[in-house]
């Protein structure tokens, strides 16, 4: 004979499972996937940016870049641009360095950029700012992500 739950004591368990908290990487900033648009014609099918942080000891944050049906065996720069303080862009930004990016005969392609914590200053800490990315090809912008507002602990 299986042993029954009462459906009182099922509800109180489903509520009581809701309201714990998920494992969160970070409890300030959430993971985010942020729309790469083309600038001008230049071609793009989809692209992304997926900004991660994970704020351990050995990895603060992890971005990833993708680009589908970009130009064929290109190679891009993915800029990081800060602007510290501001979330909406206006000032003039930090260029946090660049990550490459090949792309295949059909136009795709993937890189990935990690941090360690030592690579946040600590005076940007601890604060919200704006945050952009943008992709150029031969030193002209390409791509670009819309201002993004991101907290870092």
């Amino acid at each position: 004979m299986r042993a029954r739950i009462p459906i009182a004591l099922t509800a109180g368990l489903v509520i009581a499972l809701a309201l714990v908290p998920g494992a969160a990487a970070d409890r300030v900033y959430h993971s985010q996937h942020i729309a790469l648009e083309s600038v001008g014609s230049a071609p793009l099918k989809k692209g992304f940016v997926e900004n991660i942080h994970a704020n351990g000891p050995k990895i603060y944050a992890h971005e990833i870049y993708k680009l589908n049906g970009a130009a064929p065996n290109a190679s891009y720069e993915v800029h990081l641009l800060a602007y510290p303080f501001d979330t909406t862009c206006s000032v003039a930004p930090s260029d946090f360095g660049f990550t490459p990016l090949e792309t295949n005969r059909a136009g795709n392609g993937r890189a990935d950029r990690f941090f360690k914590v030592s690579d946040v200053p600590s005076t940007i800490r601890n604060a919200t700012h704006g945050i952009r990315w943008v992709v150029t090809l031969n030193g002209a912008v390409v791509y670009e992500t819309d201002c993004n507002t991101v907290t870092l602990d």
